[in-house]
């Protein structure tokens, strides 16, 4: 499942295909290690990591989403709390 989501959604791995028997034999580990090295699945890859990359820093920034969310969350278990929110 986390595969899958990596793979074909996210598409920041590339997946080894399993022989017959359910393994994964060391050929196709090579394949799939050269291809993240000098492939150009594997400069796909890096290109869309540096794209998430980015938008978890923009995420973490002091303006960004997370940082936010997480003023949020802290103002709301202060008002539960009785303490004083925040920006006040």
């Amino acid at each position: 499942m986390v595969a899958v989501q990596l793979v074909e959604h996210l598409k920041i791995a590339l997946r080894p295909i399993a022989g017959e028997d359910g393994l994964i034999r060391r050929e196709e580990i090579s394949k799939v290690v050269r291809g993240l090295m000098v492939g150009e699945e594997g400069l796909a890859v890096r290109n869309e990591m540096n794209v998430l990359k980015e938008a978890a820093k923009n995420a973490m920034s002091e303006e960004g989403s997370s940082t936010k969310s997480l003023e949020l969350l802290v103002s709301q278990w202060k008002n539960r709390s009785g303490e004083p929110s925040l920006g006040t």
